[in-house]
C-alpha cells in the first residue's frame, strides 16, 4: 500500500518540479496554469465516491491495482502533450486512477491495523513523502540533464509497473485485509453525517488540506519564482521538506495511538500555523529553511492523526467514514491550487501566505471543538 502511494505521489509531484519550464514551453496563461495544477485533483474528486462501490463489487485489489495502472499510464502520456488541452485531459484522467486507489488503500490499512492505526496510517502516508521527494528529484535532475520537461514524465511512472506486480503477489499474502469493511456511501454516510465529530472533522479536513496543497503543487515553483533558486535546487529543497514530512507522519502518527487525538490535532495545526509564519515572514535562507522543514514536519503529520480520528468515530462504517473525509479533502485540492496560481499571476508570490495561514488557523479553531469518544 505504501509503495502504491509512493507512485501516486511521484506521478503527482513530477509536474511541480518542471511546472515553470513546462508553462513556458506550452505558453500557458495564468488561468491555464491554475487549471492544469488542479486537473488531477478534479479527477480525484470525481472518482473518490465511486471507488467504494467499485471496491465492494469487484474487490479492493482490482480497484487499487487498476488505479495504479491508470495514473501511471496517463502520467506517461503527459510527456507527449503538445498543448494545454492534451496535458489537462491526461492529468485529469490520471486523477481518476488516484481517486480509485487512495481511499480504498487507506481503508484497507486502517481496517487491518486496528489497534495501531495511527502508526500504520503514518507509515502509509510516508509513501506520499517518499514519492514526492522522488518525483521532485526526478523532475529536477531530468530537466538538468535533458533541458526538457518531457523526460521526467517518462521516468516517474515506471515504478508503477513494479507496484502492480507486487500487488498481484501480495494479494495472496494478505487475505485478512480483504475482510475489512468496504467504503459504502448512501445510508451509512447519511447516518455518519449526524455524528458531530464526523461533521467537524470533515470541516477540519477541508481547511487543513486547503492549507497544505500549495506545498505539493507550488513549493518548487515558489522557490524558483519568489526566492530565485534554479529548477534543480528548487526541486531538491522541496524534497527535503517532504522528507521532513515523512518523519512527522511516523513520529506524530505513532504518538496519536497513546494520547488524545483531538487535542493532538489542535496542537499540530497550531504548530503548522507558526511554521508558516516563520517561512513566509523570514527573508534569510537559514530561517526560511528551518521554517520550510518545520512546516513539512507538522503539516504532513496532521493527516494520519486525522484519518485515525475518523476511524475512531466511524461507528463500524470505516469505509464510509474515510470516504467522507477524503471527499472533503478532494474538494479542497480543486480550488486551493487555483487560488495559489492567481496569487502568482498578480505578482504577489509572498501573499501565498494568506492561502496557507488563514485556513490552518481556522482548522486549529475547529479542532478545539472535537471530542474524544
Amino acid at each position: 500500500m505504501t509503495a502504491g502511494y509512493a507512485v501516486y505521489a511521484m506521478d503527482r509531484t513530477v509536474l511541480s518540479a518542471v511546472l515553470a519550464p513546462m508553462s513556458s514551453s506550452l505558453a500557458l496563461t495564468s488561468s491555464e496554469l491554475g487549471l492544469l495544477s488542479a486537473a488531477q485533483y478534479i479527477g480525484v474528486t470525481c472518482v473518490v465516491f465511486a471507488a467504494g462501490y467499485l471496491s465492494d463489487r469487484y474487490g479492493r485489489w482490482p480497484v487499487m491495482i487498476g488505479g495504479v495502472a491508470v495514473f501511471s499510464a496517463f502520467t506517461w502520456l503527459i510527456g507527449l502533450s503538445s498543448s494545454f488541452a492534451e496535458a489537462f485531459v491526461f492529468r485529469l484522467v490520471s486523477g481518476f486512477g488516484e481517486g480509485a486507489f487512495w481511499p480504498v488503500a487507506m481503508a484497507s490499512v486502517a481496517g487491518y491495523f486496528r489497534g495501531r492505526k495511527g502508526l500504520a496510517l503514518g507509515i502509509f502516508y510516508v509513501g506520499f513523502d517518499a514519492g514526492s521527494a522522488a518525483g521532485l528529484s526526478i523532475g529536477g535532475i531530468a530537466y538538468s540533464l535533458y533541458a526538457s520537461w518531457r523526460p521526467a514524465f517518462f521516468i516517474a511512472p515506471l515504478l508503477g509497473i513494479l507496484v502492480i506486480a507486487g500487488g498481484l503477489f501480495a494479494r495472496r499474502r494478505l487475505p485478512s485485509a480483504e475482510g475489512a469493511p468496504g467504503i459504502r456511501l448512501g445510508r451509512d454516510a447519511l447516518r455518519l453525517l449526524r455524528n458531530r465529530n464526523v461533521l467537524l472533522v470533515m470541516v477540519f479536513a477541508l481547511l487543513a488540506t486547503w492549507a497544505s496543497v500549495w506545498q505539493v503543487v507550488f513549493l518548487p515553483y515558489y522557490f524558483f519564482k519568489v526566492m530565485h533558486f534554479t529548477v534543480l535546487s528548487s526541486a531538491l529543497l522541496s524534497s527535503l521538506v517532504t522528507v521532513s514530512g515523512g518523519f512527522g507522519k511516523v513520529v506524530v502518527g505513532g504518538l496519536s495511538d497513546s494520547v488524545r487525538r483531538s487535542r493532538l490535532l489542535a496542537g499540530v495545526a497550531a504548530a503548522t500555523f507558526l511554521s508558516y509564519a516563520l517561512f513566509f515572514g523570514s527573508f534569510g535562507f537559514e530561517a526560511d529553511l528551518v521554517g520550510a522543514l518545520s512546516m513539512g514536519f507538522f503539516s504532513s503529520s496532521i493527516f494520519p492523526i486525522m484519518q485515525a480520528f475518523v476511524a475512531d468515530n466511524s461507528e463500524g462504517k470505516l469505509g464510509s467514514a474515510l470516504g467522507l473525509s477524503t471527499s472533503s479533502q478532494s474538494v479542497a485540492t480543486v480550488f486551493s491550487p487555483i487560488i495559489a496560481a492567481s496569487l502568482f499571476a498578480f505578482g504577489v508570490g509572498r501573499a501565498l501566505a494568506l492561502d496557507a495561514m488563514v485556513p490552518i488557523l481556522l482548522a486549529t479553531l475547529v479542532a478545539l471543538f472535537l471530542r474524544e469518544r
